[in-house]
């Protein structure tokens, strides 16, 4: 039971983080696109808190853990935004 509370955390908490920084992306920017790569370092930013925050949920973090947090993180991030930007 306790594998699948981590699995679910690694996969929720960084899909919400990149929501996150997708509507912070879109708040920044505000829409213009020669800005664009500040909201590519605030998803950056956002994936770093993801060192911080899962410890803190008692989530064991492994080496390939990373590579599914950032694209969980991204993939929330590109949806989001892109969304934003095209409403």
């Amino acid at each position: 039971m306790a594998m699948n509370r981590e699995g679910l955390i690694k996969t929720v908490v960084p899909l919400i983080l990149g929501v996150v920084a997708g509507i912070l992306s879109f708040l920044i920017t505000d829409g213009i696109r020669s800005r664009d790569p500040l909201g590519i370092i605030v998803l950056v930013l956002l994936i770093y808190v993801n060192k911080f925050l899962l410890p803190k949920l008692d989530v064991n973090l492994e080496g390939k853990d990373w590579a599914a947090i950032s694209f969980m993180a991204f993939a929330g991030w590109y949806i989001s935004w892109t969304f934003l930007l095209n409403i």
